[in-house]
């Protein structure tokens, strides 16, 4: 053994196997095994010489030494040494000889020659046998195996061996191993390329199983040369070792197409899967996803299908992403006719699919699929989350059309599942999602339409005013109150029967999709888009439409200025007719006439009882206070006239104004801000001027200004002289004038500034409340009559009445018969019945006092609530 093996590896001795590697890989190129094979295997015997070096250096020099020392000295050896190195050379050359050394008739042949020579030789040449055997790095295991039998190394190892019994027990367990694959598939005539092979094999496989993913990668991703033989084992292997390492391999995806095409069905499928994985490796997203697709329809590979079809839309359409997820979904539900597990006939998101939901990276989305996201994942499914996704559904876009589908199977009706059904798409993708969504939808149907619970609820919430049944109320817990909570996440047009009994039920009218329908028809008259039943029947898009319709009023009502802005950036998305009563805000909204939330305000013209509606969540809005008189704070409201909401003002009655600033400034230390404020508005009119003057000496409107305003008079005189009732922090108003009040803040035809004004009034009466109640008057009871200042209901009144007059004409009547004497009594009597009645007027009186007057008749309602006399009547 000489050195010359370090020059040819271009590197100096050294005992470090990864530079011997490294100098190995980086000499390959220059010696192929086709064009240069005597090269190459001198190259490969440099490398195992170096490799052996490495491993035991000592015993390599000293084997270097002797092999010298042999070839200067000739030494006479015996005739069984010869004979032993006879046996030996020979099984050298087997294992040497590329047609034979992974032929088992070969080694037969070379274990019947042992025949031939004594057993005192055979016994010593078996164990030269296995040391060779053990330092050949590329023999075929399952050859060596029927000669490790016919030697009986394992069995006699330990005799020979003692000291080294491990090492050569874990070597013959390396033996019944076997091949990683038929070795005899190798080309017979270069034993440097059968080597490489199977060094190439046999360090991937040791890869795959102890190293971590990025190193079999690595490994893969190495420049190099092998025979990949026709070997089922072998490819099936090194395809899931790429497929595994993501590495690409053009040889291993034509291999594939051969098996798919030669291959019975079963087989060919399986190479299905190798073919769909290169060709997403090699970047030909078409053919893979050809692949994925029928691999998708096979029960058996459904499961990988979909993993490949997710990455294969990670990477080719990212934005479809999330709504193949859904698609995707495998939901098993129960038939709905299955008694008491009506809850399991219900279609739900499966963990798997929300492990990949929750595994999505929402800043990677546009918002309007981020949107999608959040919905999905959160446990509400709150159909808000979504509004501006669908808003994107103006019937150009497939992809957005395909949103619409798969946030309709959650929150469509049964109009909008049906459109699922009947929807097709061109694109092979596009359609492939339909048709899993088109498979939940026809689930969603099933439980709508046929579960009993659910056609229970519809019943009563359509066609039954009474009260609702205890099994749907959400305040007894009734037990089927989650099935009319699912039935409400989807909006449809519903008869007013439907809606009054969802206005009765505050659970279900302030938590579903019919909120805001229900608020716009109690409070805007209804003034959600009709549905086009003419229309339907020619245009399937026009129930979307009309829907899409009422969710863009929804939007606007849910956020304005948010709306404000998303529309006008997608203002080709809204086209409405001009004589939509929305038509005008959404010109508003789409002018660049403003910058800002309190800009876009002031353009807003409340033409119609829906935009009026609509704002009642516009930040600082005047609309805003109006819906919250509990909320409302005095310092906020004159900020946001003097900051405003000057535009917004300008336009409106100064004699609604004055009004306006009457109510706010009531402060005795606000008279002078008051006066000038009111002279200012009333300029040089001088009808407006006694208006002022009327305000603020609280006198009676001039007969001029009524003749000149008939049209505000009356509402201008009611709530001045309901102001001037309030201007003691000790008056509220009863039941009657709360509710003139309501109805007149709640009249979208009556003008914004009126509608504050009573709005005003409504939150200083519930100041004037809070401040008696924090008073800590005395409880009221009905047996005292003494008390002057006391109050008494309607009940107690007649029992003050009734029984104390009883009681004194009683003892009037027994004394009616007595001496002169006693006269004196009887009129004492007589007075204190008057007495009793005056106490019990009083006390009636007292019970109905608001807005600093007594009502003196006995049939006064009583104020429900704490007066300048104490809390009600303590029952």
């Amino acid at each position: 053994m000489n050195n010359n093996f370090w020059q040819l590896l271009g590197i100096d001795k050294t005992i470090d196997i990864t530079e011997i590697r490294n100098a190995y890989r980086a000499k390959l190129p220059q010696y192929h095994p086709e064009t240069d094979p005597v090269g190459f295997k001198a190259l490969r015997e440099a490398y195992e010489l170096a490799m052996q070096y490495a491993k035991s250096p000592e015993e390599t020099d000293e084997q270097s030494n002797q092999e010298q020392e042999q070839e200067q000295e000739e030494v006479s050896i015996t005739e069984e040494e010869r004979q032993v190195k006879e046996i030996c050379d020979n099984y050298q050359a087997l294992l040497d000889d590329p047609a034979r050394c992974n032929d088992v008739d070969e080694w037969q042949k070379f274990i019947a020659s042992f025949f031939d020579y004594p057993m005192s030789v055979l016994d010593i040449a078996k164990w030269k046998m296995l040391d060779i055997s053990y330092d050949t790095l590329t023999v075929s295991l399952t050859c060596l195996k029927i000669l490790a039998e016919n030697l009986r190394w394992r069995q006699q190892v330990m005799d020979h061996y003692p000291d080294k019994i491990e090492m050569y027990e874990n070597f013959f367990d390396h033996i019944e191993r076997g091949d990683l694959f038929d070795y005899n598939c190798l080309p017979k005539n270069n034993k440097a390329v059968q080597n490489e092979t199977i060094n190439y094999v046999r360090n991937a496989q040791w890869i795959f199983w102890d190293k971590p993913y990025k190193e079999l990668n690595k490994y893969f991703s190495i420049h190099t040369v092998i025979y990949l033989p026709n070997n089922q084992e072998l490819m099936e292997d090194l395809a899931h070792w790429h497929s595994f390492a993501k590495v690409k391999n053009k040889s291993l995806l034509e291999y594939a197409l051969t098996r798919i095409a030669n291959s019975n069905q079963d087989e060919a499928n399986q190479w299905k899967v190798v073919a769909a994985i290169q060709y997403s490796l090699l970047e030909d997203e078409e053919n893979a996803f050809q692949f994925w697709i029928e691999l998708y329809n096979l029960p058996q590979y459904q499961e990988q299908a979909t993993i490949g079809l997710i990455e294969w839309c990670t990477k080719k359409h990212q934005n479809y992403l999330p709504l193949l997820l859904l698609a995707l979904n495998q939901s098993y539900c129960l038939p709905a006719e299955t008694d008491n597990k009506y809850l399991y006939a219900i279609p739900q998101l499966t963990t798997s699919t929300n492990s990949r939901l929750f595994k999505l990276k929402i800043e990677d989305y546009p918002e309007e699929i981020a949107n999608v996201i959040r919905w999905a994942t959160d446990i509400n499914w709150n159909y808000r989350q979504v509004l501006y996704t669908l808003l994107h559904d103006d019937g150009t876009s497939s992809f957005y059309r395909l949103y619409r589908h798969a946030i309709m199977l959650r929150h469509g009706n049964e109009t909008l599942l049906h459109a699922i059904l009947n929807d097709h798409f061109e694109d092979q993708f596009e359609q492939f999602i339909l048709q899993n969504l088109q498979r939940q939808s026809k689930q969603h149907l099933e439980w709508l339409t046929k579960l009993s619970p659910v056609q229970e609820f519809k019943t009563w919430l359509y066609y039954d005013d009474t009260i609702i049944p205890t099994k749907f109320d959400p305040d007894e817990n009734g037990e089927y109150v989650l099935f009319g909570r699912l039935w409400l996440d989807r909006f449809d047009d519903i008869p007013d029967t439907a809606k009054l009994n969802l206005y009765r039920n505050i659970n279900y009218r302030n938590m579903e999709m019919f909120d805001w329908p229900i608020y716009f028809h109690f409070r805007g008259r209804d003034n959600l888009p009709k549905l086009p039943v003419e229309l339907i029947t020619d245009n399937k898009d026009a129930y979307w439409q009309w829907y899409r319709h009422c969710l863009l009023v929804v939007t606007i009502g849910n956020s304005p200025f948010k709306a404000a802005n998303f529309i006008r950036k997608n203002n080709q998305l809204f086209h409405l007719p001009d004589d939509d009563q929305l038509t005008p805000l959404l010109n508003t909204f789409k002018s660049n006439e403003w910058q800002n939330e309190v800009e876009l305000y002031n353009l807003i013209d409340c033409n119609n009882k829906l935009t009026s509606s609509m704002l009642c969540n516009y930040p600082n809005a005047i609309e805003y206070f109006i819906d919250i008189p509990e909320d409302v704070n005095f310092t906020d409201i004159k900020q946001n006239i003097d900051q405003l909401w000057q535009a917004k003002l300008a336009n409106h009655s100064p004699a609604y104004l004055m009004l306006l600033h009457t109510i706010i400034l009531n402060k005795l230390n606000q008279k002078q801000e008051l006066h000038q404020i009111l002279q200012k508005l009333a300029g040089d009119d001088e009808a407006l001027q006694q208006l002022a003057k009327a305000f603020e000496s609280k006198l009676s409107i001039s007969s001029s200004f009524r003749k000149k305003n008939r049209d505000i008079y009356e509402s201008l005189k009611q709530l001045k002289a309901l102001n001037e009732n309030l201007s003691d922090d000790n008056m509220i108003f009863n039941d009657d004038k709360i509710n003139k009040l309501e109805n007149i803040k709640g009249d979208t035809d009556n003008d914004l500034i009126l509608r504050l004004c009573s709005t005003l009034l409504l939150a200083k009466n519930i100041e004037n409340q809070k401040n008696l109640e924090a008073k800590s008057l005395p409880k009221n009871k009905s047996n005292q009559i003494w008390r002057w200042n006391g109050r008494t209901n309607g009940k107690g009144f007649y029992n003050q009445i009734c029984c104390v007059t009883a009681i004194l004409s009683f003892l009037i009547i027994k004394l009616s018969g007595v001496k002169s004497s006693h006269h004196m009594i009887y009129y004492i009597l007589f007075a204190l019945i008057i007495i009793n009645i005056i106490f019990a007027i009083r006390r009636r009186s007292n019970d109905a006092y608001s807005s600093g007057k007594y009502r003196l008749s006995i049939f006064s309602p009583s104020i429900n609530q704490t007066n300048r006399y104490g809390p009600p009547l303590d029952s």
